[in-house]
């Protein structure tokens, strides 16, 4: 399989590697192996994106930042199994509060949360390289500790998380409980046919 991913084109190369199903138009599945930092997979965004628009994918200082974060570095021994919603229908314009509420309301099985920075940086990596369609759909999108936002200079953080006040492009995400998961792969299923 190995030899395989390795002949395949540099974005559906990254695709193969971590598994990725794009779910939606916001959402995406993917998986991280064992022993692969969130910063690995960045990085691989970084050097594909390099070659293809000739331009960074995460902002220089961002990532220099990033580097120095074991939440971001860490290998951890096993395999992560992540699927996020990057920017859920109707959460801009709430406070954090109120964007928890709005999660936990709109997934019934209750198990929504909203993704750490780590892993909604990863998502949008993959999300990015893949489909060349940005996650975030042009908002800013909470995270628990900062806001990340993609825009004509890259991936970028800012600390619209630690503010309490509304703003009409500021989202939430969600990692998708395993219910939701379900019942959208389900309807791809439907949708092709199988």
């Amino acid at each position: 399989m190995k030899d395989i991913v390795a002949k395949l084109p540099a974005r559906e190369s990254l695709g193969a590697k971590y598994s990725v199903e794009i779910l939606g138009s916001h959402e995406i599945f993917f998986v991280i192996p064992p022993n692969v930092s969130r910063i690995g997979i960045i990085e691989e965004a970084q050097a594909i994106y390099a070659k293809l628009d000739k331009r960074n994918y995460v902002f220089p200082n961002r990532y220099k930042v990033w580097l120095d974060m074991p939440s971001f570095t860490e290998r951890k021994p096993t395999e992560a199994r992540i699927a996020i919603d990057g920017c859920v229908d109707d959460s801009q314009n709430r406070t954090l509060a109120d964007q928890k509420l709005f999660l936990r309301r709109k997934f019934e099985e209750g198990e929504a949360s909203i993704p750490t920075v780590e892993d909604l940086a990863a998502a949008h990596a993959l999300f990015f390289i893949v489909t060349r369609q940005n996650l975030f759909r042009g908002n800013k999108i909470r995270t628990l500790s900062g806001s990340l936002f993609f825009d004509n200079l890259g991936l970028g953080m800012d600390r619209f998380s630690l503010d309490w006040n509304r703003f009409p492009d500021v989202g939430a995400a969600s990692y998708l409980p395993s219910g939701t998961l379900e019942l959208m792969r389900n309807d791809k299923k439907i949708a092709r046919g199988l």
